[in-house]
């Protein structure tokens, strides 16, 4: 092993889309979603063609700052902690990432007010007259299964 590390989508896990100016992911086990915009949805679309590294994020921006690296780490954690991708084991992926425009800070917006709506199964979550009942959080939902 080399010693670096790829990180690509969790595609199993959640569902995205890309709209103007920003990318919209959905992550289906815990109902969050998230807004990525600028660079950091810059550096996903690249993460939808290849498992990418930190330093080839970095070396495919323009002006990236010293502490450019850092910051895409960081980033990259926060998604990683959101299950949204994943260490991957491709390690056959180009070093070469089409290029991300100028060096912004990658950040996202991190929702979970429709959670209830997003975790809610309409064909499983019923009641005894066919309504779905919302499970909230730790709870189960009442009626059978």
């Amino acid at each position: 092993m080399d010693g670096v590390m790829y990180y690509a989508i969790n595609s199993p896990a959640l569902s995205h889309n890309a709209f103007d100016d920003e990318t919209i992911v959905i992550h289906f086990a815990t109902g969050n979603y998230f807004s990525l915009r600028e660079m950091a949805e810059a550096i996903w679309q690249r993460l939808e063609k290849q498992p990418l590294t930190v330093s080839a994020i970095v070396d495919a921006t323009e002006g990236a700052p010293p502490e450019a690296a850092a910051e895409v780490e960081s980033f990259l954690k926060q998604l990683l902690a959101n299950d949204l991708i994943c260490e991957s084991q491709d390690r056959s992926s180009s070093e070469t990432v089409e290029s991300l425009g100028a060096w912004r800070t990658p950040t996202m917006e991190v929702f979970d007010d429709m959670k209830n709506m997003l975790l809610g199964d309409v064909i499983h979550d019923t009641d005894k007259d066919g309504w779905p009942q919302m499970v909230q959080d730790d709870q189960t939902a009442p009626g059978p299964r």
